[in-house]
């Protein structure tokens, strides 16, 4: 896989306009479809068998995500995890297709700052540089 993100803020603000108003963004040299806007249940698209952890700031389990990630390596590595977070400013998701709430902060977090959270945790997992 690859990836190339837009170089502006516009672009990408285009880019999720269009996929608001098409449901779908296709690649310019090609048929594929890059992203695409998926019906409900979400269930219906995750893996089946993967553990499912949910992060919101109402849960009471804290934890450390560095130490989170490496107690879960082996299960990581062997079937992976689905991630849930909630990428609204307000308000709540729902968690009832997850299976494990954590909380990664004793302060509510942007879902940005949080992927990057998860995305940092990952590379030291894995030893990216």
């Amino acid at each position: 896989p690859s990836v190339r993100i837009p170089r502006t803020f516009k672009r990408f603000c285009g880019l999720m306009v269009q996929l608001l108003q098409k449901l779908s963004i296709r690649a310019s040299n090609g048929p594929d479809k890059l992203l695409k806007v998926i019906k409900h249940p979400i269930t219906k698209h995750l893996p089946v068998n993967v553990p499912r952890v949910g992060f919101s700031f109402s849960s009471e389990t804290i934890v450390r995500f560095q130490d989170y990630v490496t107690s879960q390596k082996k299960r990581l590595d062997s079937v992976g995890i689905v991630y849930v977070l909630g990428a609204m400013a307000h308000g709540k998701i729902d968690m009832s297709y997850t299976d494990t709430h954590v909380s990664v902060s004793e302060y509510p977090l942007s879902a940005a700052y949080c992927a990057s959270r998860i995305t940092n945790a990952m590379e030291n997992i894995w030893n990216i540089v």
